[in-house]
């Protein structure tokens, strides 16, 4: 008998340290339930104003409404871009930029065929380029097929749409069109094509130790021709194709790695808003 009652006791705790443990479990589900329904509750805030941008007079908040729907699972705002761009109602090339750039951004294969037709129809060359990157990022492996039928329309942006294309899908092909663009395009050209470089060629050249330590470059910044003439000869004697092959495996799991980040600093955010505004 002396040794049961500590047992008992023992039971006693032990049921009730597990009770502990289950009410603070059902809690930290409630507290699930409640973040995943606030930023439910953001996204279809967000996809309201989305939509209300996109219907006003003015191209700049059509712009703004594009950029609010470059993300996934914003379902009747991608539909009315998909509606823009396939009826050609939208006049202004930077808010049709936009559109693709949200397009390319939701992640979803059933957008290639819309961005394919902005490939092969749009007018502008700027809008092409952009089309020729988003449908890289919804369906890369249809984009060998757009290569082959898409004529080549603008020497300039048509050339850095298709290397900033192959570069999305982890193809170098591109590379030395970009290099050339970002030296000797016009200034948006030089802009895009750098920015391409920034985040396809220059992580590799990190990753080897032949980055020039001495450039100092942000992200979307035009580089100067001096850094694209570095580049272009550290680049030369490289197989990079091989070097890509060889390093997939990390650079897949680094890009997992990047993409895990931004999806909890953009839940971080949106939550955050959302609190703000209750």
């Amino acid at each position: 008998m002396a040794v049961q009652g500590p047992d008992r006791r023992g039971g006693a705790q032990g049921g009730r340290r597990w009770r502990g443990v289950l009410v603070a479990v059902l809690v930290g589900l409630g507290g699930l339930a409640a973040v995943a329904t606030a930023i439910g509750l953001l996204r279809t805030g967000e996809e309201r104003a989305a939509l209300r941008l996109l219907n006003s007079d003015q191209p700049e908040e059509r712009q703004r409404g594009a950029w609010l729907a470059a993300r996934p699972r914003m379902p009747r705002t991608h539909a009315e871009l998909v509606r823009r761009l396939s009826r050609r109602q939208e006049v202004d090339l930077n808010v049709r930029e936009a559109c693709v750039y949200a397009l390319g951004r939701s992640g979803s294969p059933q957008f290639f065929d819309v961005l394919a037709a902005v490939v092969q129809a749009d007018e502008e060359g700027y809008v092409r380029q952009a089309a020729w990157i988003a449908a890289a990022r919804v369906d890369r492996g249809r984009l060998p097929d757009l290569v082959a039928t898409a004529p080549l329309r603008d020497e300039a942006w048509d050339q850095l749409g298709q290397a900033a294309a192959w570069l999305e899908t982890g193809d170098l092909r591109g590379v030395d069109d970009l290099l050339h663009w970002a030296a000797a395009g016009e200034p948006e050209q030089r802009r895009v094509a750098s920015l391409a470089l920034y985040r396809g060629v220059a992580p590799l050249l990190e990753a080897l130790g032949r980055w020039p330590i001495q450039s100092s470059v942000c992200e979307g910044e035009p580089w100067p021709p001096e850094l694209v003439a570095e580049v272009r000869r550290r680049v030369a004697p490289l197989d990079l194709r091989a070097i890509v092959d060889e390093m997939r495996p990390y650079l897949a799991r680094a890009t997992e790695l990047r993409r895990d980040v931004a999806r909890i600093t953009t839940v971080r955010d949106r939550l955050a808003r959302f609190l703000r505004r209750s």
